[in-house]
């Protein structure tokens, strides 16, 4: 074989190489979904309005609008196109669909379903999954935790964050915790 020979065979391992080198970067595969449908439920009747929103540990979070009969479908990126296997914290925002403003007196769910750390539910996304699943809340669930208003707009008695559970504001010489400050800097 001569070198002019040699030249002309380099042409046809270019795009043999190329199919090698760039080939499998074009089979990664993207994450598997599962669709998941369900039906949130308050006191045990379909809640008519609102969205579920579904938060994985790491990752994106998955949402779905509440139709008028209960059923949701959650979405991340597409409509319906569902959520990698995994367990996820649930949390549930419906609002008086009369009120005018989207406010917590104008919330038609406890306030502690609406944020993740409080509504307590939790569920775990198989791969597989067809069941729908149940979101079931309970207007009596967290009755302390919602403000009481008295008709001027005002909220009385207490929220959550004002429960027993919250240390008292501190006074001079302790810290958040009623714990001595020995900082004497002054600071």
């Amino acid at each position: 074989m001569t070198c002019s020979d040699a030249r002309g065979s380099r042409w046809l391992l270019w795009p043999v190489m190329a199919v090698v080198l760039v080939g499998p970067a074009g089979c990664i595969r993207p994450p598997l979904l599962v669709p998941v449908k369900g039906v949130v439920l308050l006191d045990g009747k379909p809640l008519s309005s609102g969205v579920v929103q579904f938060q994985p540990a790491a990752g994106q979070m998955a949402s779905g609008v509440i139709e008028g009969d209960g059923t949701f479908t959650l979405s991340r990126h597409l409509p319906n196109d569902g959520v990698p296997p995994g367990t996820y914290r649930v949390a549930v925002t419906a609002f008086d669909r009369l009120a005018e403003v989207q406010a917590v007196e104008n919330l038609i769910v406890p306030v502690k379903y609406t944020r993740f750390g409080s509504s307590g539910i939790e569920f775990t996304v198989f791969p597989g999954t067809l069941e729908p699943l149940v979101v079931s809340l309970s207007s009596e669930a967290g009755a302390e935790e919602q403000p009481a208003f008295n008709g001027e707009g005002a909220a009385t008695g207490t929220s959550a964050s004002e429960s027993s559970n919250t240390p008292a504001p501190n006074t001079p010489g302790e810290d958040a915790r009623g714990t001595p400050n020995t900082n004497l800097g002054g600071v």
